[in-house]
């Protein structure tokens, strides 16, 4: 199957697809190769599985379909330690890469965030062909970087779409036409701060004392510790 099998207009997909397929669009024109392909995590830590999300070239459906768990194969593992792998010849490596037919050079990329691994990527060039050089991997490296601060600026675009978010705006005096906020470009820090502050005063309209307010505010402390926890988990076994 081919990445244009899925192709759908622009306007029909949300702002994070359109993200992924330009991150991918990127890496087919700067890296000359047979396939890539994005896979993104769903949940964190251990529990996180990895799916594909965007690719080019030709690719299996058993692929497209495929989910890999945290630690398990080449991607997998990636995910997991945030280091990358490259391979210059699969049937020589003996990796499991090469039980569907598949040879070749790959790299498996981790796409960074912030200190977190939001996912992979993959570049694969058939039997044959030249193997992926150390500048092409570094090359590679650079591609994920922008992809992430891409999918993060997505992500701001879709939220600052939201009813909560355009009351909040409101709240600070912004224009969500007027300026960068609407485009998903502010800093994540400076947003994160725009939606506590709303968050506070839409919690005190609703008739919340401060005991129910700190408690809500634990609980977003909670929920960050936990996911601290898990990646100084995965960050230990990188480094094992």
């Amino acid at each position: 199957m081919t990445n244009e099998a899925k192709a759908a207009p622009a306007n029909d997909r949300g702002l994070l697809q359109q993200a992924l397929d330009a991150a991918a669009e990127a890496c087919w024109a700067r890296l000359p190769c047979e396939r890539v392909t994005i896979m993104l995590a769903d949940g964190e830590g251990e529990q996180a599985v990895l799916a594909v999300a965007a690719w080019r070239g030709e690719l299996h459906e058993e692929a497209l379909n495929a989910r890999v768990r945290s630690g398990g194969s080449i991607a997998g593992r990636v995910f997991a330690t945030g280091e990358p792998h490259r391979v210059d010849d699969a049937d020589a490596a003996h990796h499991a890469s090469s039980a569907r037919g598949e040879g070749g050079s790959f790299i498996c990329m981790p796409l960074p965030l912030d200190g977190r691994v939001l996912g992979v990527i993959n570049v694969r060039r058939a039997r044959g062909a030249q193997a992926f050089s150390e500048i092409e991997q570094q090359m590679l490296e650079c591609l994920a970087l922008f992809a992430g601060k891409s999918l993060q600026s997505a992500e701001l675009g879709f939220l600052l779409k939201s009813e909560f978010a355009q009351r909040a705006l409101a709240g600070e005096g912004r224009s969500a036409s007027s300026d960068a906020f609407a485009q998903g470009m502010a800093q994540p820090a400076q947003v994160a701060r725009m939606l506590a502050k709303s968050f506070y005063r839409e919690m005190r309209a609703a008739g919340f004392g401060n005991d129910q307010i700190v408690g809500a505010a634990g609980e977003i402390i909670d929920q960050l510790s936990s996911s601290l926890r898990k990646h100084g988990k995965r960050m230990e076994r990188g480094r094992s």
